[in-house]
């Protein structure tokens, strides 16, 4: 099942379910108005999607229409909790790893434009894998943390290092997806086959080597070992940013083995301020 969020010019949009093949979709309403309610009552609302999902997958759904990408916010457009894990050599989640807490209060969609308020050389960008979980208790094993994996994306997490926007914020994929639509797209190549390219458009590098995503359940019972977490915390995870330079387009794909794309592209154009 593949989920996102439509403008509608609320704060949390609209929800919609989306095709596997990423052409069509159908709004949600009926079920859910927005995904947080889906996160609160999973094992009630989730079902109902599935179902709607496998309706439009099967052509059968009345009311579909063309999916667009740029219509898109971010498919959780507010995150109760969000947390960075930089990855080093240790993904399952050793001490040696960097924790930082995001903003979630205001995620970027697909195709919204990045504001830089300082010089363009303080800019640094990374491509993260997106979890979302469900609820889980304080001391939970990572058996029950990976159990609780809800919906899984990609992203960009900006840095501006300018005392102007000293926090980084992030970016999301136009969907969200279960992990049974996961292995389902992979065909039993293996779990967890994704790897996120990343390219600077304007620059004349390559694209940067493409990060395969990690196992989750041991980094999800890390982070609840001291207080639990909510249903819709957010964690994001990948190597460390790396400037930008002088780029003015930047394009994110998770790319499966057979080359398919199933969240669907980033592509965040990128804005500075004028200052007179």
């Amino acid at each position: 099942m593949k989920l996102a969020t439509y403008k509608d010019g609320s704060r949390d949009g609209q929800l919609v379910v989306v095709s596997s093949d990423l052409t069509t979709a159908h709004h949600a309403s009926a079920i859910a108005s927005r995904l947080q309610q889906v996160l609160d009552d999973w094992s009630f609302l989730s079902p109902q999607l599935h179902d709607l999902a496998r309706t439009l997958d099967e052509g059968r759904a009345r009311h579909a229409f063309p999916f667009d990408p740029r219509m898109c916010m971010a498919p959780l457009p507010r995150a109760c909790r969000a947390v960075e894990v930089q990855l080093g050599d240790e993904p399952g989640g050793g001490d040696a790893l960097a924790w930082q807490p995001l903003p979630g209060d205001g995620l970027l969609g697909a195709c919204d434009e990045v504001t830089l308020a300082g010089p363009a050389a303080t800019l640094a960008v990374a491509p993260r894998w997106i979890v979302l979980s469900g609820e889980l208790p304080v001391g939970a094993s990572p058996e029950q943390a990976q159990d609780s994996v809800r919906l899984v994306g990609a992203g960009l997490q900006w840095q501006q290092q300018d005392a102007a926007c000293p926090r980084p914020w992030l970016s999301l994929a136009p969907v969200l997806m279960t992990p049974d639509a996961l292995q389902a797209g992979e065909r039993g190549e293996g779990r967890g086959r994704l790897a996120l390219s990343l390219v600077p458009e304007g620059l004349p590098t390559p694209s940067a080597p493409a990060q395969p995503s990690p196992p989750i359940g041991p980094l999800l019972a890390r982070l609840a070992r001291a207080r639990g977490l909510r249903a819709g915390t957010l964690l994001a995870l990948g190597p460390a940013a790396q400037p930008l330079g002088e780029a003015e387009r930047v394009v994110l794909a998770a790319l499966a083995p057979r080359g398919q794309i199933p969240l669907g592209t980033l592509e965040v154009g990128l804005r500075r301020l004028r200052r007179d």
